[in-house]
């Protein structure tokens, strides 16, 4: 008795099984072009051209790679930012001082 049912068991699996493999393969997501397809591609460039063209634009690497912009020359005075500061806190303006600032 235990061999009919274990039998009818595996012959359940099998049957119920068999749509799981009835799809077709496709690729996982992101990995396109499909597998089946061939990818068609021509380039008109030269492997020294690419060299060139990279040696030209290298990547940024390392630390402190980047390249500041040069600091501008200020036009105003001392003595007028001075003034302009004063005239804004007499209209109104409190420049953020203290724990909250």
């Amino acid at each position: 008795m235990k061999k009919l049912n274990a039998s009818i068991a595996v012959a359940a699996a099998l049957l119920l099984s068999g749509t799981a493999f009835a799809g077709t393969f496709q690729p996982a997501s992101g990995e396109a072009p499909f597998a089946d397809q061939p990818v068609v591609a021509s380039s008109t460039l030269q492997r020294q051209d690419v060299r060139a063209d990279a040696a030209r634009h290298m990547p940024a690497a390392g630390e402190m790679n980047a390249q500041a912009e040069p600091e501008r020359a200020s036009t105003v005075t001392r003595a007028e930012v001075r003034e302009a500061t004063r005239q804004a806190i007499a209209s109104g303006f409190r420049p953020a001082t203290g724990e909250a600032a």
